[in-house]
């Protein structure tokens, strides 16, 4: 008697019943709890034997008898492959057994499997002990909301920033994936862009604000809001990120000139520098070295290259003389804004849109002053408490 306790104990005796007995005795020999363990120590004439015996047991008319073997070979290795494939096609609770954890299957089986599967069928690929990026991406691709989740909890699983991306721009106006999404560290600036879209659009269409605000007005406070959060994501970005995020944004149509003043304002003065080279067609290095230290007609002539209109490129020029004065690195806090204010108001030669331009600053001073003040009182009271 081997460890295996003796293929003629287990299969033979098993296939001697065939299906003339009681379910209860074709399930026995396949569920004895020896029987995985032992599987991995087989070789030659045994393993024959037992891959023979798996076979037949896929026609077996009783589901408990097929979940049993699906059970017994499903973290098996060596497991016969065209047995577990077979075995993927059954009933979802035996299938999802195998899917679930069967090294046999291959990255291309289970994009496959995710492809023609099922809701259940996708779940076990999720919950998989290790999710390889391309398969993570089919999930992305074409998984429900209860699959997403599932991979998104799952710390086995591998996601680039472009599996990321598609899960946020497909999932993102759901509350618990937005939640899992926001969790990951490494979720890049161009989703959480996704996302704060995503949360500006379900606010704005609650059934209260609509019933409250007009069309007009509630697509202003949604594009200042989602702006505003931006700005501050922005904050997050690291340098290889900036040159995706800013051919993300203008692709959106999202590089508005307030948007830009906001960010320069804010203290984004990489990402500003990113997006003058983006939209002037000037080197990174180039650009940014005007920016730096260049003259204030060599500023004047980068920031209209890049299409912001010379009506408002003053308020640009100035607020670059800002940032500079601060050593290139504002802190973002509303002193810059109300500066910039201050010294735009002292030009007597400052056309009407640079004047709507610098009112829609000073908005966004008391905006800061506002969040500020908040944040102060916040943390006043977690110290008294």
């Amino acid at each position: 008697m081997s460890h295996f306790r003796g293929k003629r104990l287990i299969f033979g005796t098993f296939l001697r019943r065939s299906d003339r007995t009681k379910t209860q005795d074709r399930v026995e020999p396949v569920s004895e709890s020896s029987v995985p363990a032992a599987l991995p120590d087989l070789a030659g004439e045994k393993r024959r034997a037992l891959d023979l015996a798996s076979t037949y047991l896929l026609d077996d008319l009783s589901p408990k008898v097929r979940l049993s073997l699906a059970e017994a070979l499903a973290e098996d290795g060596g497991a016969p492959r065209p047995v577990i494939l077979a075995l993927t096609e059954d009933r979802p609770d035996i299938a999802a057994t195998v899917i679930a954890r069967s090294p046999v299957l291959t990255d291309n089986d289970l994009i496959d499997i995710v492809g023609r599967g099922g809701p259940e069928m996708r779940a076990a690929v999720s919950v998989r002990k290790c999710v390889s990026v391309p398969v993570a991406a089919a999930l992305a691709q074409v998984g429900g909301r209860f699959e997403i989740a599932l991979l998104l909890r799952n710390p086995g699983a591998h996601m680039t920033a472009n599996v990321m991306v598609r899960l946020a721009s497909r999932c993102g106006k759901d509350a618990t994936i937005r939640e899992l999404l926001l969790a990951r560290e490494e979720l890049p600036v161009t989703a959480r862009h996704i996302l704060i879209e995503k949360i500006g659009d379900t606010l704005t269409d609650a059934d209260l604000v609509t019933a409250l605000l007009p069309p007009r007005k509630r697509e202003r406070i949604r594009r200042e809001a989602c702006e505003a959060a931006l700005v501050r994501v922005l904050g997050l970005a690291g340098e290889s990120e900036l040159a995706e995020m800013v051919e993300h944004l203008r692709l959106e149509g999202r590089l508005s000139t307030m948007f830009l003043i906001h960010a320069l304002c804010a203290g984004r003065t990489g990402f500003f520098a990113e997006v003058i080279s983006n939209l002037s067609g000037v080197a990174r290095v180039r650009s940014r070295a005007i920016l730096a230290s260049g003259r204030p007609r060599a500023v004047r002539a980068l920031i209209e290259a890049a299409g912001i209109d010379r009506e408002v490129s003053d308020v640009f020029c100035e607020a670059v003389a800002i940032w500079r004065e601060e050593g290139g690195d504002l802190p973002g806090d509303t002193g810059i804004f109300l500066r910039l204010a201050e010294r735009c108001r002292a030009q007597k030669d400052l056309s009407a849109a640079a004047h709507t331009l610098v009112d829609s600053v000073e908005r966004l001073a008391i905006t800061e002053m506002r969040q500020m003040a908040k944040a102060y009182v916040h943390e006043l009271l977690s110290e008294a408490a």
